[in-house]
């Protein structure tokens, strides 16, 4: 596997033909008290690297910088939140693609680690492919990955996965970057949380409330039922899925 940062740009040329360019994006936003504010984008750093590596057993792949800032204005009513506007973050995804065609690459895959990104990644995947005439595809890990997140979630009794600042996302950082969960700052949480805010958040319905996140501390479910060894197989379980999609993807 290539990594776009490390290439030279006489590189470029040898590869771009045939390569697979994964674009990883996450968010700088409030993951609870307990998880940094990098949580997003360590996460997905980390699934679209171990899915390249296992990508490039079959196909060629460079993998991209990964882009720290997505459309959290959701989470401003914490501090250390970065947030783009929807508007902003697809004219930065609408260049950046354009920058990655402009290399000679006619294949590109947005790898997503936040939810408030997902429906502009896939507007922006659109917008590329009728522009320049590419193979665009776009999907948030978890969307990859969701039977088997749900299959294993069910069999291990966890929490519905990927929630937020949960159980799930606790467990993968245990794992990515253990030195920065800080469970024992659980105590300072609200212990009021509203539960039916919870499944407002999970409902299919799309439905927009500008307190939820206040209402429920900033976190969907318990962070404090997190285990590595869950979070390492789960790593495991969705990049092989993940790896499995941009085969097919290179396919086409």
């Amino acid at each position: 596997m290539y990594k776009w940062n490390e290439m030279t740009r006489d590189d470029f040329n040898k590869i771009a033909e045939e390569a697979i360019v994964i674009l990883p994006i996450g968010a700088v936003e409030q993951h609870g008290p307990h998880l940094p504010v990098m949580t997003d984008v360590a996460i997905v750093n980390e699934i679209a690297r171990k899915s390249g590596e296992k990508t490039a057993k079959q196909e060629p792949v460079v993998l991209g910088p990964t882009i720290p800032f997505g459309f959290s204005h959701h989470h401003l009513i914490y501090p250390g939140t970065l947030s783009l506007s929807s508007n902003t973050l697809l004219l930065v995804l609408k260049e950046l693609l354009e920058s990655v065609v402009k290399s000679g690459f006619k294949k590109m895959f947005i790898i997503n680690g936040h939810g408030g990104n997902d429906e502009i990644i896939q507007l922006a995947a659109r917008n590329a492919a009728v522009d320049y005439n590419v193979t665009v595809g776009a999907a948030s890990y978890w969307s990859i990955a969701s039977d088997t997140i749900k299959n294993y979630c069910e069999k291990h009794h966890l929490s519905p996965a990927p929630g937020h600042a949960g159980q799930f996302e606790t467990s993968l950082m245990l794992v990515i970057y253990p030195e920065l969960v800080k469970l024992a700052k659980l105590v300072n949480a609200n212990p009021r949380r509203n539960p039916l805010e919870i499944d407002l958040l999970s409902s299919n319905v799309r439905i927009e409330k500008p307190s939820v996140w206040k209402d429920i501390d900033g976190f969907t479910d318990d962070p404090d039922s997190a285990f590595a060894e869950r979070g390492k197989e789960l790593i495991e379980l969705i990049t092989d899925e993940v790896a499995r999609c941009l085969i097919e993807f290179g396919k086409l």
